[in-house]
Parts: C-alpha cells; sequence; structure tokens
C-alpha cells in the first residue's frame, strides 16, 4: 500500500510537470456562489427570482435521491461537493467544485469552478442518448491520499474528467477524450482511473449526418415530438479504458476493472449490502420481479457468521443498511400515509425485532454513515437542501452547510401536512400552504401544483410553478402527489400490464384527479380556499391530470400546463416504436373505427366547444407539435387558450431565463383569471393586453 501511494504521489507530480497541462487558475466569475455567512438578509415574501437563483447540490428533480451528491475525504474528516446557482440574467449557471472541513466553523472553500451545465441523457424507448433537461449529479471522487478530487467537468461542448487540489492550488482536465465521458472510478491500486465513454455514439451521429445528404428514412429511430431528425439506435456499446496517472497511458479495461462502473451513473446511493468493521455482512434480498431493484428483505451474518433473515414486516422492504461500531444494521424504511414519512431502524442479527429509532417526514436525499451518525443531504417543505448530521438514536441533527441562509428570513406561507383518500380508497399525501399574511376566516384563490410533493416546496414536479411566490402573492397552494397506480401492485416489473390496467376506464387519471379534488374540497370547508377561484398546474403526468380534468370536472376556474397534449394524433407524434407501446397499453390505432368513444373520454380537440376555462401552455419546442391539435381546435371556437414554446428546451426544461419567465407568466395568468389583476411591469403588458382580447371574444357560432 505504501509503494502504490509513493508511486501515485510520484506520478501525479510528474503530471502536473508535463508540458501544456499546468494547472488551471480556479478563480470564479460568479463571486456568490458561496454564501457570506453574515447578513443582511432581507424580510419580504419569496419572489420568482429569489426560487431561480436559489443555490443547489445536485439536481432539483427527484432523481437525485439515489444520485452520490457529495463525498467523504478518506480521513472523514471533509466532504467534497459541487455548487450551482441558475443565473438568469446570463441564462447560465455558476458552478463551483467545494471542499468543506467538518469542524466548527469552517467555511466551505472553492477548488475549481466554471464550466458547461451538463444534463442528464439516457437510452429510452429504443433511441440512444434521449434528452432532457434535469441536471446530472456531479459526484466527487477522492484520491487515495485524500489531496485532490476528481469530477465530471464540461467545457467546450465535451465532457471530461477532471481533478483539482484540495488545498485550492489549481485544477486541470485528467482525461482527453474525444467522446463525453460519461462515468469514472479509481482502480483499487490507486493510481488508475477507469472511464467509459461511447465513441459509437459520435459514429452513429455522423452517420446519420451523411443520410440526411440524401433524406432521413422515417422509421423506428423517429420520435417527432421530440427531435425532427432520427435518434442513434439504443443500446450502443460503451467503451471503457485505463489511464495510467502517473504516466496518463491508456489502455483498455481488465474485465475487474470494468465492473467498477455500474451500469447506471445516478444510482449510487442505493446500496444494498454493507460489510461491518468485523466483516460480517448485512444485505438485502431484491424480489426477481421488481420495480425497485434497491429494495428488499433485509439479512445479515450473525456473530458465528450464520446468515439469519428479518422477518419483521418493516423488514420486507428495507432500504440502504449500514453496520454501526456495536455490531448492529440500520436501515432505511418508506413508512407512514401513502409512504410519506422515512424512518430508520436498528436491528441485532438473529436478536429480537428491529427497533425504530427515528422518522421524519422531510427528504433525506443523500445520507451517508459517518460512524454512528449520518451525513445528509435534507430538505424540509420550507427549507431548500442543506448538509446535516443527523444522529438517529437521539434524533439530534446539526446543520453543516446551508448553501442559502438568507432564505430562512424570506416571509413564506406555512404548511400542514394534508393525509388524503380518494374515491378509490386509495391514500395519497398533500401539502396545505397558506398565504403569507394569512387571515383566518378569509377566503383566498388556491392554485394546486403537481404531482409530487415531498421535500421542499419549490415548483411541483418539473419546478415550473413557484409554490412560495404564490403564497406571497395572496395564493393559497395545495402540493399535491398523486397516489399509486390503480392497474397493479406498482413493485411488479410489467410495464405494459401496470399501464392497461391504468388506461381501463382510465382509472388512474380518474384517481388523481379525485385526489386533488378532495384536497381542494377539505381546503374549501376549512374557510380557506375560495371555491370560485382554484386553478390547476401540471406537467408531463400532472398536464394529462389538468386535460382530463377540463372535461370532467368543475373544480378548476383556470389550468396552466407545461406539457400537452393526449389527442386524436398522438400515435403519429411519439414515433413508430413509442405508437406500438401506447397501442400494446389499450391505445386506439388511428384506422380503428371506434377510436372516437375512446378520444371522446380525453381529447380536448374533440370536446372543444365544451370548453371555455382558460388554459395556459407553456411548452419545450421539442414538444412543441404536441400542442397544436389541442390548440388549433380550442382557438377555431374562442376558448381562452394561450400557447409559448421555449426554444433549446426539453421535457423538463433547464435554462434559467426561461424557468424565470415562466414562473412570472404563471403568476400573472392566475392574477388575470382568478384575482382580476394585471401586472403593471412594463415588460408583461403585451400578454395581458392578449388576454384581455382572449377574455372579450364571444365563443363561436357554430
Amino acid at each position: 500500500m505504501v509503494s502504490a501511494m509513493r508511486m501515485l504521489l510520484a506520478g501525479l507530480v510528474l503530471l502536473a510537470l508535463l508540458p501544456g497541462r499546468a494547472l488551471a487558475d480556479t478563480a470564479t466569475p460568479c463571486g456568490d456562489i458561496v454564501p457570506q455567512a453574515e447578513g443582511p438578509f432581507p424580510v419580504r415574501p419569496v419572489t420568482p427570482d429569489d426560487l431561480v437563483r436559489l443555490r443547489d447540490i445536485g439536481p432539483v428533480d427527484a432523481s437525485s435521491l439515489d444520485a452520490r451528491l457529495f463525498t467523504l475525504s478518506p480521513d472523514g474528516r471533509s466532504v467534497a461537493f459541487q455548487l450551482r446557482r441558475a443565473d438568469p440574467v446570463r441564462n447560465g449557471y455558476c458552478l463551483a467544485m467545494v471542499v468543506l472541513d467538518l469542524r466548527k466553523g469552517a467555511h466551505p472553500r472553492i477548488i475549481d469552478s466554471g464550466g458547461e451545465f451538463i444534463r442528464i441523457h439516457f437510452d429510452f424507448r429504443d433511441k440512444a442518448d434521449f434528452p432532457t433537461g434535469i441536471a446530472r449529479p456531479i459526484t466527487p471522487r477522492w484520491s487515495p491520499d485524500g489531496r485532490w478530487i476528481a469530477y465530471l467537468k464540461r467545457e467546450h461542448g465535451l465532457t471530461q474528467v477532471w481533478r483539482a487540489n484540495v488545498d485550492g492550488s489549481g485544477s486541470m482536465p485528467l482525461t482527453h477524450s474525444a467522446s463525453d465521458v460519461e462515468d469514472f472510478r479509481f482502480a483499487p491500486d490507486g493510481h488508475t482511473l477507469v472511464f467509459s465513454s461511447r465513441p459509437a455514439l459520435d459514429a452513429a451521429r455522423r452517420a446519420i449526418d451523411r443520410e440526411g445528404l440524401s433524406g432521413f428514412h422515417y422509421d423506428d429511430r423517429y420520435a417527432p415530438m421530440a427531435s425532427d431528425r432520427p435518434f442513434p439506435t439504443a443500446p450502443l456499446p460503451r467503451e471503457v479504458v485505463a489511464q495510467e496517472l502517473g504516466t496518463g497511458t491508456i489502455r483498455p479495461a481488465t474485465a475487474i476493472e470494468t465492473a467498477l462502473l455500474p451500469g447506471s451513473p445516478v444510482t449510487e446511493v442505493a446500496w444494498t449490502e454493507t460489510r461491518g468493521r468485523d466483516g460480517r455482512k448485512a444485505w438485502l434480498a431484491i424480489p426477481s420481479a421488481t420495480f425497485w431493484a434497491w429494495r428488499g428483505r433485509l439479512m445479515a451474518e450473525d456473530r458465528n457468521g450464520k446468515a439469519v433473515t428479518c422477518a419483521a414486516l418493516v423488514c420486507a422492504d428495507a432500504r440502504r443498511p449500514w453496520w454501526t461500531h456495536n455490531g448492529r444494521v440500520r436501515f432505511f424504511h418508506q413508512e407512514g400515509w401513502a409512504d410519506g414519512s422515512v424512518a430508520i431502524y436498528e436491528w441485532t442479527p438473529g436478536v429480537g425485532a428491529p427497533r425504530r429509532l427515528y422518522v421524519t417526514e422531510d427528504v433525506l436525499a443523500d445520507c451517508q454513515p459517518d460512524g454512528d451518525t449520518l451525513l445528509c443531504l435534507r430538505e424540509a417543505s420550507l427549507t431548500p437542501r442543506r448538509l446535516e448530521r443527523l444522529d438517529p438514536a437521539t434524533g439530534r441533527r446539526t446543520v453543516i452547510f446551508d448553501p442559502n441562509p438568507g432564505f430562512a428570513r424570506l416571509q413564506k406561507g406555512q404548511v400542514e401536512r394534508l393525509h388524503l383518500r380518494n374515491a378509490f380508497g386509495l391514500p395519497s399525501i398533500a401539502d396545505l400552504v397558506l398565504p403569507v399574511g394569512y387571515r383566518s376566516g378569509t377566503r383566498y384563490p388556491l392554485v394546486v401544483v403537481q404531482y409530487e410533493t415531498r421535500g421542499f416546496l419549490r415548483g411541483g414536479t418539473g419546478d415550473d410553478y413557484p409554490i412560495q411566490a404564490f403564497a406571497g402573492r395572496g395564493y393559497a397552494v395545495l402540493s399535491v402527489s398523486r397516489p399509486a397506480f390503480t392497474g397493479s401492485e406498482s413493485g411488479k416489473a410489467d410495464v405494459v400490464k401496470l399501464e392497461r390496467g391504468n388506461l381501463a376506464d382510465f382509472s388512474n387519471r380518474k384517481s388523481a384527479l379525485s385526489s386533488i379534488e378532495a384536497g381542494v374540497r377539505l381546503a374549501t370547508e376549512r374557510g380557506i380556499a375560495d371555491p370560485g377561484r382554484v386553478g390547476l398546474t401540471g406537467m408531463s403526468d400532472g398536464a394529462t391530470v389538468a386535460a382530463y380534468a377540463l372535461l370532467h370536472s368543475r373544480t378548476f376556474a383556470a389550468i396552466a400546463m407545461s406539457s400537452c397534449c393526449f389527442d386524436t394524433t398522438f400515435p403519429t407524434r411519439v414515433g413508430p416504436v413509442a405508437a406500438r407501446h401506447f397501442y400494446a397499453v389499450g391505445y386506439p390505432k388511428m384506422t380503428d373505427e371506434a377510436r372516437g368513444a375512446f378520444w371522446d373520454q380525453i381529447s380536448l380537440s374533440r370536446n372543444a366547444r365544451k370548453i371555455r376555462t382558460p388554459i395556459l401552455l407553456q411548452v419545450a419546442d421539442d414538444e412543441f407539435m404536441s400542442a397544436l391539435e389541442s390548440y388549433t381546435a380550442l382557438r377555431e371556437v374562442n376558448t381562452p387558450i394561450d400557447l409559448f414554446m421555449f426554444p433549446g428546451e426539453h421535457h423538463v426544461k433547464w435554462q434559467p431565463v426561461h424557468r424565470l419567465a415562466m414562473y412570472r407568466r404563471s403568476l400573472d395568468w392566475f392574477d388575470f383569471w382568478l384575482k382580476g389583476e394585471k401586472s403593471a411591469e412594463p415588460d408583461r403588458q403585451e400578454d395581458i393586453r392578449h388576454w384581455e382580447a382572449l377574455r372579450d371574444a364571444p365563443p363561436a357560432v357554430k
């Protein structure tokens, strides 16, 4: 080990001295990326700009729950993470790699800054590298000696592995791959970097470019609603290589080295086995047919090395086990009403049942054992993600780093967790946010935000509707989670069977709408919501529920959607592969004679004359065409519908200037239709004049 360490250190010195590889300057162009510990901080309601500019550790999206977002140094004394802040003025992001010592009074230090925002791409329905607007989790990895970290960084349109010295003395690229580096690890020898890329993806794109010279062939590679070009066909092989840190020599990775890189680089937190100080193993027995490959029955070796099973009910669905210093196993368990809480249990293998140590409704986005305590990235309904130390045995929490210290001073609407049960008997959770300055006995307009309500209440799924900015503008907000699927047990890995059950009699949409209406009724019965001034928002699945509500509910006085719509030409827009999938789960073909009866239940175009509810559509350009059938039909009959398209966007929008524009327009839309108020901002007048024209236009004569 000592010899390997000496080789590694000697190699790093050599690497730093190689021509053209001088350490980069770490000066940051974003002076406020690391917050000031002291104020003064403003005391006022939350604005859209406050939410857009929040500092983040990891993605806003719930996908980050299974990603490693910070890492402990080898000596356990420091942590490293990427800090990100959106800048809508230049429509970009401030990015900084930060190291923080785990001692009282320590301040984070920037060891690298800059680079481009890296988004998640994934293979989807036989299409390689399908784009999203979701931030890629950036996992820093410590060198064995703890003197530097390695991480992914993107510059000039190419992602490489970079290194930065922990003392802040400089940073530089470690790899010079011709293709994007997708993932990497250090080999156990301590002086080899193993990384993967997909040169085949670049080759496939070049082949598509050549094909375009004679015309693209419309085939299974197409998803018209996402692109006017064919996608490369998935799967494409990845190339895994090993790079010697001392010399930079690259060779093909061995089978053992290749196995260091998991199939998915964003599920590192979802570990399924662990070993204690004495070498004993604890693990999860995962059912063979399940969606949840990281949840299962807890098993462990007792002090005699015998495998024993935890037979308790909570152990059937355990997650993330780890050992304590005294030979007990702790694990996470999702539980409570609609699984709205996370608990930590402790079990002595072979001795009795586990006992619950701790439970919370907050989100623990990333937890890492540090002795018998946990270091966690934690979110609460009113608190953005921050790094804390948690002692599960006592419940004591210590804030290690708060990226947004001034947010606590802003005036926010108070939050109450609601337990709902819908007409299908299914439980769900919702958070009722009161307006800032709420007065009992006063009824307020209510805006519903979908479709997950766990952790910090920012903007709903997709982060398009600014919850606390609505509260600051005098709205009550109902942030609601959809109930469990109606189609079948959600743990069974049969997607077609699940979706056929969901679609049967449109039960899943009815169920989601029923849960929303249950929450609205509760807010109305308690004298908080004005039943005549209720707005509904939604994106993705939430948008399909909003569209369904337009035809099957009279609860909502105005609608705002971030994607649209399931309509009669839907099979033509999703492409051949997706069309076959939707046919398999029960959608009618274009030539089915009885297709009208199906579409009458959900198609806005076929029901255009029945709809007078004002509708705002703010969609990505790669989903723009999906909105046109519904929009055109509704405009023909003078239904007040407005459509905005954001360029360079995907299903989840990622550009800060677009996020801010969506926030502001959504607020003004509901002000106009639910409160009869008009923005006085000069740059908002064009929208206001158009909405007045929409409002004043009489329904088209048949």
